[in-house]
């Protein structure tokens, strides 16, 4: 996830052209590898969970990049990589047969970034790019706390959805490019370290 460098702009209609789709795909290819403990289980409401928990987690995650780029008064779209996706399914359904729990490498695409006047300062890309890790952390520690709330099975549903988005919020952190972490480690390293020790924090406490 994470959103790529700017390029030069193309005409409007190739820029709005596809995206939908990607998005789509994305939901699905995410769904299956979320809930592929699930799809081992055949349990068809736990995979139903699994959309859910990938449309807040991608799908915000995604929509936070692009509408902040926006808000800058850049061009972002979201764009499928659908060879991440495919090892992200493989991978999944392959450690939750073996392991028992799905491993998720969440690479599914970036959101890209157009712009006239060359790459938007480093404070303006760090602002793009933390805002979906920030997203998943707010929604992510929501579904948790909800989760206490309720009983069997909702709880542990709840507590996936939850879980799902602190992954994705840890994951993009990592400093390693072309991850969020990368981005906003380069504008600073102290606003890096504390939303990747929040993130790491609220991911292997809670769960």
């Amino acid at each position: 996830m994470g959103y790529w460098g700017y390029r030069v702009i193309p005409p409007r209609q190739r820029l709005l052209h596809g995206e939908l789709f990607d998005l789509l795909i994305s939901w699905a290819a995410l769904t299956l590898a979320f809930g592929a403990s699930y799809i081992i289980q055949r349990n068809i409401t736990g995979l139903e969970v699994s959309a859910i928990a990938v449309a807040t987690a991608f799908i915000f995650h995604e929509i936070a990049h692009r509408e902040v780029a926006r808000r800058y008064g850049l061009i972002a779209k979201y764009k499928a990589w659908y060879m991440g996706l495919a090892l992200a399914v493989a991978l999944a359904l392959i450690t939750a047969k073996v392991i028992g729990r799905p491993f998720v490498l969440a690479a599914p695409g970036a959101v890209v970034i157009f712009s006239y006047f060359g790459p938007p300062p480093p404070q303006v890309s760090a602002k793009i790019a933390a805002a979906g890790p920030l997203a998943n952390i707010i929604i992510g520690v929501l579904f948790s706390i909800a989760s206490f709330t309720t009983g069997y099975p909702w709880n542990v549903y709840l507590s996936f959805i939850g879980s799902v988005n602190l992954w994705i919020a840890f994951f993009n952190l990592i400093p390693v490019p072309p991850l969020d972490g990368s981005k906003i480690m380069r504008y600073s390293f102290t606003t890096w370290l504390a939303l990747f020790i929040l993130a790491m924090v609220l991911f292997f406490v809670i769960f």
